[in-house]
C-alpha cells in the first residue's frame, strides 16, 4: 500500500520510527535527570555549533530578524538615537568591520519594543544571529530539564507576571484563550498547572498541540503532558472539544505563529502572512477571556511568563477571520517584542 494512503495510525509507525522514538527519548530521559545549570550550557554550546554549521538556517534567521529589526525601529516612539545606532551598526557590518555591539546614550527603556525600542537591538546583526541559536538550545534543553523539577524549584527559575488575569477569569467562570508563541523554553509551559497553584491558582489547563509524525513519541509524549495537569487538543479532536473546554471555565494555550499553508493573509511584523484565526474563532464561540503570554530569558536560568489582555472587536459585524486573525498577530507582535532572540525564527515566516 502507497505510504500516503496508509491510515494515520500505521502511517507513522514502523520500525524506523521506533529507532527514532526510543533516540529521542534517551536524549529527553537523559535532560531530565541533569541540573539545570549544566542543560542550559549543554544547549548553549549544541546552539553554538548549529549556528557554525548551518548556513541555510542563519540565513532564514537573519532574514526573519531583518524583518523585525525594522518594524521595531520603524516605530514611531523609537528614540531617534537608537535608530541611528542600530543603522550605523548594519552599515559598519556591511563594510565588513564586524562587532558585537554598539556604542548608543540612548538608554533603552525596558518596556516591551511594542512601546519602546529593545535594547537587542544593539546588537549587531550576526551577533543576533548567533545568540537565536545559543537561545534556542539553552530554552530547548531547559525546557526538558524542567519536567522532572519538584513545583518549588521550577518557581524558582520562572516568574509569572499578570496571573491576575487569569484569577479574574476563574472568579467569573470564564475560560481563557492564551495566545502563545514559539519562544523560550515552551516546553515549560507545561508546568503551568503546578506554577498556577504556587500562585493561589487552581484552574483546568489545557493546550492545542500539533501531533507528532512518530506514534510511539507522541502517545508518549501526550502520557508525560497529561501526567502534569496540562490537557492535550489537537486536530483529531475537532473543534467543539476544547470549544467546550473553554466553556466549561478552562484555561487553552494555542501556539500560534506557525507558518501556514492555508490562512487569512493579515500583517505580522509588517508584513503579509497566512495567519490561522482559530485562537479568534474559539473566543467568538466561547466567549473567553483572550490574553497573549511571552516568555523571556532574564539571565542564566531564569524566565519571566508575562500574561497580558487583549480584546477582539466588540461589534458583531467586524468579527469576521480576518480581523480576529489580525488582532491575534498584533498581540503577538507585542510577546515577541518583549525578547525577540528568545524567538524560534528558524522557518521562513516572513
Amino acid at each position: 500500500m502507497a505510504t500516503h494512503k496508509k491510515p494515520e495510525s500505521e502511517r507513522f509507525k514502523g520500525p524506523v520510527k521506533f529507532v527514532e522514538y526510543l533516540l529521542a527519548r534517551g536524549l529527553v530521559t537523559f535532560l531530565q535527570r541533569v541540573p539545570i545549570r549544566f542543560a542550559y550550557r549543554l544547549g548553549r554550546a549544541v546552539g553554538w555549533l548549529a549556528w557554525r554549521v548551518m548556513v541555510r538556517r542563519r540565513e532564514i534567521v537573519r532574514k526573519n530578524l531583518g524583518i523585525i529589526n525594522a518594524w521595531i525601529t520603524g516605530k514611531e516612539n523609537c528614540p531617534q538615537g537608537l535608530a541611528a545606532a542600530v543603522e550605523g551598526n548594519r552599515l559598519q557590518e556591511r563594510n565588513g568591520k564586524k562587532r558585537d555591539t554598539v556604542s548608543s546614550p540612548v538608554t533603552a527603556s525596558p518596556q516591551p519594543a511594542s512601546s519602546s525600542c529593545h535594547p537587542a537591538l544593539v546588537l549587531s546583526e550576526e551577533a543576533q544571529v548567533k545568540e537565536v541559536f545559543q537561545r534556542a538550545g539553552a530554552n530547548l534543553f531547559s525546557g526538558f530539564t524542567f519536567n522532572r523539577m519538584p513545583a518549588k524549584q521550577v518557581g524558582r527559575h520562572i516568574r509569572i507576571e499578570g496571573i491576575e488575569y487569569f484569577n479574574a477569569a476563574v472568579e467569573e467562570r470564564r475560560g481563557v484563550v492564551v495566545l502563545l508563541a514559539h519562544m523560550g523554553p515552551w516546553e515549560a509551559l507545561t508546568q503551568l498547572p503546578r506554577l498556577a497553584k504556587l500562585n493561589g491558582l487552581e484552574a483546568k489547563f489545557g493546550a492545542m498541540y500539533r501531533p507528532l509524525n512518530n506514534r510511539y513519541l507522541d502517545d508518549w509524549y501526550r502520557t508525560q503532558r497529561e501526567a502534569r495537569g496540562t490537557r492535550l487538543f489537537s486536530r483529531r479532536d475537532g473543534f467543539h472539544k476544547p470549544v467546550d473546554f473553554l466553556r466549561a471555565g478552562g484555561i487553552l494555550g494555542i501556539l500560534a505563529d506557525q507558518k501556514m499553508k492555508r490562512g487569512e493573509r493579515v500583517p505580522f511584523f509588517g508584513q503579509e502572512v497566512k495567519t490561522s484565526p482559530i485562537a479568534g474563532l474559539m473566543q467568538r464561540r466561547s466567549k473567553a477571556v483572550a490574553v497573549s503570554m511571552s516568555v523571556s530569558s532574564d539571565s542564566t536560568c531564569q524566565w519571566t511568563l508575562k500574561i497580558r489582555p487583549f480584546e477582539f472587536p466588540s461589534d458583531r459585524s467586524d468579527r469576521d477571520r480576518v480581523n480576529e486573525a489580525a488582532v491575534c498577530n498584533q498581540a503577538l507582535e507585542v510577546a515577541l517584542s518583549d525578547s525577540f532572540l528568545d524567538g524560534f525564527w528558524f522557518h521562513g515566516r516572513f
